[in-house]
């Protein structure tokens, strides 16, 4: 019994306080002077204004209060506080029984725990349901601090932003560009759930991140909280990703690529660690010096493992194919082509290039050949370097032409001693 009268008590607590703020006066605390048009109803106020209404604080330089509307308008570097944060503006406005305020021009505002920053010329703030809206040039800036104490700072920018400061919950509307250390993504819709990390991107939506592309019609991203780092993609229809790992000690670039209707990669550290397509998939790879001769893979559904960022293993199920080109590494010359159907086939790789392979079928028979590519001499296309060349036809002919010019000189001189003798 003693149990419900305190329930009681704390709801009845929780609905006088909401009665209390939802009547709460609109006070004006100080001002340097005053004007009163009775008939209006409105005051003119300049010089140091300051009103508070509840838990809320706004200061001004001049300001204008409709006492039948309850609504004060501001100019003159409008500073708003609340418990949550506070905002700045050039100018502002606040009506007591919506509880919303507005500013406008060079607007600042970011809440009390530091974790939020809002730019932009023009924001709403609704109060009573503790939403921020953003128009003209927004930009959403959140941040976290790190073990190593550097803050992390993922930015949105659009057209249009919202943000419900209970959920932690964001959205921006046309031209949506997010950024995130190496991370860029750029959408016409995203959606961002800081309390479930997770990011979802809607109208072509494109992400980039050191070596790694995807797009697709619709793209969500779930991010590792605390390294801050990505954790897996899903791109759904007309799904493409894309690879870059550089070469190290000389070796070439080498790249991957992925299509189909649904694509799926999960990742550790930021780095690749298996991309899965479904449906339609297709694939390729290859390195930078030969890039004309792409190794291809395609069937229903396409399984690509990784390991540091290198393709480790390919499993390819449903009506499987593959061709790839095989290498002599010493010579860096193209000395075959494998091609192989099946069920599935199975590839494996050693530093992201094929190490062996294995078929099997049933419905689509294992069957494989391959294809010598000796005779056509097939090397990487390399830009020749023809300065030193050039430089030496260069000085080749300039010796020339003064021997020449030398010989000549020297049959003239010939000549001229003949003449003289003659003439003796």
């Amino acid at each position: 019994m003693i149990f419900r009268w305190v329930i009681f008590a704390v709801l009845l607590c929780g609905m006088f306080e909401q009665a209390f703020s939802r009547n709460a006066p609109l006070l004006m605390r100080h001002a340097d002077s005053l004007a009163a048009m009775r008939k209006a109803g409105f005051l003119l106020l300049h010089g140091r204004v300051y009103f508070t209404h509840d838990s809320i604080a706004f200061r001004t330089g001049r300001a204008t209060w409709n006492k039948t509307l309850d609504q004060v308008e501001c100019e003159g570097n409008f500073l708003f506080t609340h418990p949550d944060g506070f905002i700045k503006a050039n100018r502002g406005s606040y009506q007591r029984k919506t509880e919303i305020a507005i500013a406008s021009g060079t607007v600042e505002a970011k809440d009390s725990a530091g974790t939020y920053a809002f730019f932009g010329d023009h924001l709403v703030y609704n109060k009573k349901n503790k939403i921020l809206t953003l128009t003209q040039k927004p930009v959403l800036q959140q941040y976290q601090k790190q073990k190593n104490g550097k803050i992390d700072t993922t930015t949105i920018r659009a057209e249009f932003i919202s943000f419900d400061q209970n959920a932690e919950f964001a959205k921006a509307f046309q031209n949506v560009v997010i950024t995130q250390g190496s991370m860029i993504v750029t959408c016409d819709s995203g959606f961002l759930d800081k309390k479930n990390n997770w990011v979802a991107l809607k109208g072509s939506p494109k992400f980039t991140m050191d070596g790694y592309e995807l797009t697709g019609d619709s793209i969500y991203l779930t991010i590792d909280s605390d390294k801050r780092t990505l954790k897996s993609a899903l791109v759904i229809r007309n799904a493409k990703g894309k690879q870059h790992e550089k070469g190290k000690n000389g070796k070439p670039d080498q790249f991957t690529e992925a299509t189909g209707d649904t694509l799926y990669t999960e990742f550790a550290d930021d780095k690749i660690k298996r991309l899965y397509v479904n449906l339609n998939a297709n694939g390729f790879f290859y390195e930078s010096d030969f890039a004309d001769y792409k190794n291809k893979m395609e069937g229903g559904r396409l399984d690509l493992a990784f390991k540091n960022g290198k393709l480790r293993a390919a499993l390819i199920s449903g009506d499987a194919q593959s061709s790839y080109f095989h290498v002599m590494e010493k010579k860096r010359q193209i000395d075959g082509k494998n091609e192989a159907a099946g069920d599935t086939i199975r590839i494996a790789f050693s530093d992201g290039k094929v190490k062996h392979l294995k078929l099997s079928g049933k419905k689509t028979l294992a069957s494989g050949r391959y294809i010598d590519l000796t005779k056509e001499n097939i090397f990487p296309k390399m830009e020749i370097d023809t300065t030193m060349k050039n430089f030496t036809k260069k000085n080749f002919q300039k010796i020339n032409d003064e021997k020449i010019k030398e010989r000549n000189l020297k049959k003239n001189q010939e000549k001229i001693s003949a003449k003289k003798e003659e003439v003796k």
